[in-house]
C-alpha cells in the first residue's frame, strides 16, 4: 500500500501569510494531492495557484510528513487571477496572526509557521530583500 502524496504551502506576502477558507472546513494553508507524474514542487505551485489565484516562488521546504506529505515555504509572486479556480475555496486572505477558526489543530500551524518564517527570513537575507516575514 502506497502513501497518499500531498503538499501544502506556507506563503508570505510582505509580513503576512496566505490562508484559504475551505467551504466545508475552516482556515488552512493552501495545498492538496499530487497528480499522476507530478513532482511535489510542481504540485505545490499548482495547488497554490488553484486555491489562491496567486503565483508562488518556492524558497524552501520544512520537511517531509510521515504520512506522505511535504510542506513548502515561499513568497507570493503576484495575483494571476481574481478568484481561485478551486470551487471548494470560499475565501483567500492574508494574516499577520493565525485566525481562531482553523481546520486542523493550532499546534500544527504554530510550529510550521515559526519554521517557515525562519526559512523566508534566511532566503531574504541571502537575496538582500528588505521586506520582513516576521510580525512587527
Amino acid at each position: 500500500m502506497s502513501l497518499e502524496r500531498f503538499v501544502y504551502v506556507i506563503a508570505f506576502e510582505g509580513d503576512k501569510f496566505v490562508m484559504v477558507r475551505h467551504r466545508s472546513r475552516a482556515w488552512e494553508m493552501p495545498g492538496g494531492r499530487l497528480l499522476k507524474g507530478e513532482t511535489y514542487e510542481q504540485a505545490a505551485v499548482r495547488e497554490f495557484f488553484e486555491e489562491t489565484g496567486m503565483s508562488l516562488h518556492i524558497t524552501g521546504e520544512i520537511g517531509k510528513d510521515v504520512k506522505g506529505g511535504r510542506v513548502f515555504v515561499g513568497l507570493v509572486n503576484g495575483r494571476l487571477s481574481n478568484r481561485p479556480s478551486e470551487s471548494n475555496i470560499a475565501e483567500v486572505r492574508d494574516f499577520s496572526e493565525l485566525p481562531n477558526e482553523l481546520s486542523f489543530p493550532l499546534v500544527e500551524y504554530e510550529t510550521m509557521l515559526e519554521r517557515a518564517k525562519i526559512i523566508v527570513e534566511t532566503f531574504k537575507r541571502g537575496k538582500n530583500i528588505d521586506a520582513s516575514a516576521s510580525p512587527r
